[in-house]
């Protein structure tokens, strides 16, 4: 993932030092560097970037001042000599906060924290937005992917497991399958489709989800454990 970023920092010095450093780290891509809050401010009016590095010592007004003025969101390493900003930025949910000496190793950690972040953010959001539609006690009815927690075959039925109900619908495991987003759901047996989401623990032969066990079968182990061993 390639990051967009600019910099915030008064000290001309330790920006150098640092953008030396960014240099060295390919997914990052420099937009700007400012010395201020008020020009990096003008700057992202027109302009979107998925990181800033934010020295927490600014002229006019400090780098926590500047975050409150924020309009969008942005990932944030603040870059402090100081404790406390680091209290204060993990309590304010900044990604990271790296203090002087700098080193490569260390910046690197906090550019994967922040793209970890991200994945994460964008997994979250895709399924939460992936709504699939059933035929129900004669009414359709739209869930979230996402509340699903298996999917069980009953001869021309199917049985969906939500924590709030349960659903009888007509279809096939196949075609219900195919309605699945493919990376969050794996059928572990001809009669089970899992979100692999809500495992909680899993033996040799039976995966748990809230309480309930439900068998994997013999053909099916090594793909299971390979995917969930990702996750």
């Amino acid at each position: 993932m390639l990051l967009n970023y600019i910099i915030i920092d008064p000290n001309p010095i330790q920006r150098i030092h640092l953008l030396q450093f960014f240099k060295k780290i390919q997914n990052l891509k420099l937009n700007g560097e400012f010395s201020n809050a008020i020009d990096a401010q003008n700057y992202l009016k027109y302009n979107k970037v998925d990181l800033i590095f934010l020295s927490a010592k600014l002229p006019v007004y400090s780098g926590f001042e500047f975050i409150e003025k924020l309009c969008d969101p942005n990932e944030i390493i603040l870059l402090t000599e100081q404790p406390q900003d680091a209290l204060r930025a993990y309590e304010i949910g900044l990604t990271d906060c790296i203090a002087p000496p700098f080193t490569l190793n260390r910046i690197e950690k906090a550019v994967e924290r922040v793209v970890c972040k991200i994945n994460n953010a964008f997994e979250a959001k895709k399924e939460k937005s992936h709504i699939i539609e059933i035929k129900h006690n004669l009414t359709t009815e739209k869930i979230p992917a996402s509340g699903i927690k298996w999917v069980e075959a009953m001869g021309d039925y199917v049985k969906i497991i939500t924590p709030e109900k349960k659903y009888l619908v007509l279809s096939t495991m196949k075609a219900f399958m195919e309605k699945l987003p493919e990376n969050q759901f794996l059928r572990i047996h001809k009669s089970f489709i899992i979100n692999l989401n809500k495992v909680v623990n899993y033996t040799s032969s039976t995966v748990n989800i809230d309480g309930d066990d439900l068998p994997i079968s013999r053909n099916r182990k090594k793909d299971f454990r390979e995917i969930i061993s990702q996750i």
